[in-house]
């Protein structure tokens, strides 16, 4: 069984998905944890700032038990409250299937065919195929995944307008602020997001550009390919009140700027300032808002921008759909196939002992001849009849989606071997 169990902008507002982050950390300790308290083991765990979704493989349980005991294990290990419970979503199999791959086509993200999010699920698969928690379904569950995602961009007109987060967020910018050349910036957190942003606001003609990140090398990087100055993180304070927009995106469990931090950066400046937090967890305490002269917005305040690009790419959507649907149906029937591999190898084995056996009765003729002869004609019958079974079981049990007939089968065929052991 495949199995989802997540939380999104669709089903929670940011301060439920909070609770749910992980930071990559924490990847390995939760898997431990999942497989002590439910045997589950084979996992891949995507955390951005939209979602968090585990997917999982196992075959200990039916779908109703797998998916309470994984949900148990994991609002156990956030400390979640059992109200958590109704903003978390859960899907089996094709429709896991099909969800995967609609998140990798940008169709489950807050911009319909955004491209961060594909580096995202890539970096996720690495990360767990690296600790060894995939096994070869997950694998090809989401290789297959970057392949939907390649194909829904490629072949429709899904990446029409902003792309991203960081761009909307930009684009929000811009339209509230004037003289964007007389403007200064600070982007604190130098990854994809951050980056992204600062790229961004460079190309809209944001005058003055500096970076702040805790590995120091990292934001020399950034501010490098974008002619930034560059700060230590401990200089964060300081630093607020040269700014007229700050935008933050780190991986921080916590608040970096407070309350008092703006404040304290109000008090020698009249100027006005815009706080944007692309981060979840969130990095920026919401009260800051209360301030004069400062304006913060989260990821949740970008969908009045959102909703106008979504506009654009509803046709787009629907080709990418179907490009989905049919990726997603031949991924299952490559999965439910593997059930018959047992009875297929029963079935060879059986009538490979047969051929065996039969040819033993011929071992007293002397004829080289008539041994080959006889040799081919019962591999050629073997063979014949091995493919005449196969054929019909894929037939019988719907190429493996039939388990009850598979059962039956499976037992037939355990039968006849333990005869043939006996005799």
């Amino acid at each position: 069984m495949i199995g989802v169990l997540g939380i999104s902008y669709k089903t929670a507002p940011i301060d439920k998905r909070e609770i749910f982050s992980f930071s990559k950390d924490e990847i390995v300790p939760f898997a431990d944890f999942l497989a002590k308290e439910t045997g589950i083991s084979d996992l891949v765990l995507l955390s951005t700032c939209n979602r968090t979704e585990l997917y999982f493989t196992q075959s200990k349980y039916d779908r109703l038990t797998a998916i309470e005991k994984v949900t148990e294990a994991f609002k156990n290990y956030k400390n979640a409250d059992h109200e958590c419970s109704r903003f978390l979503y859960h899907k089996f199999d094709l429709n896991a299937v099909k969800h995967l791959f609609r998140v990798a086509a940008g169709l489950e993200s807050m911009i319909i065919g955004e491209d961060q999010i594909i580096g995202q699920i890539k970096d996720a698969y690495i990360h767990c195929t690296d600790a060894g928690l995939t096994d070869a379904v997950l694998m090809r569950l989401f290789q297959k995944s970057f392949e939907a995602g390649k194909r829904a961009r490629t072949e429709t007109g899904i990446k029409l307008g902003n792309l991203s987060v960081s761009s909307i967020a930009v684009e929000m910018c811009v339209q509230k602020i004037e003289n964007m050349k007389e403007k200064s910036l600070l982007v604190v957190g130098t990854g994809n997001t951050g980056s992204l942003a600062l790229q961004n606001m460079v190309k809209k003609g944001i005058g003055k550009t500096a970076v702040i990140n805790r590995t120091k090398k990292s934001a020399q990087i950034v501010a490098d390919r974008f002619n930034s100055e560059v700060h230590s993180f401990l200089s964060l304070q300081s630093q607020l009140l040269n700014h007229d927009i700050i935008i933050v995106a780190t991986g921080a469990p916590h608040h970096l700027i407070t309350k008092n931090m703006v404040k304290k950066a109000q008090a020698n400046t009249n100027r006005s300032q815009i706080y944007i937090d692309l981060s979840v967890p969130r990095n920026i305490d919401e009260s800051i808002s209360k301030l004069p002269n400062v304006k913060l917005f989260a990821v949740d305040d970008l969908q009045i921008i959102v909703d106008e690009n979504t506009e654009k790419r509803k046709d787009a959507a629907e080709i990418a759909e179907v490009i989905i649907s049919e990726l997603a149906e031949a991924f299952n029937d490559w999965v439910v196939s593997r059930s018959l591999r047992p009875a297929i190898k029963t079935i060879s084995d059986n009538l490979e002992e047969v051929y065996r056996q039969e040819l033993e009765n011929f071992k007293h003729i002397e004829s080289n001849e008539i041994k080959k002869a006889v040799d081919s004609y019962t591999k050629h019958i073997t063979q014949r009849y091995t493919r005449l079974l196969i054929k019909n079981l894929k037939e019988i049990t719907d190429n493996g989606r039939n388990t009850d007939s598979l059962n039956v089968i499976n037992e037939m065929f355990k039968l006849e071997e333990n005869n043939r052991r006996k005799h």
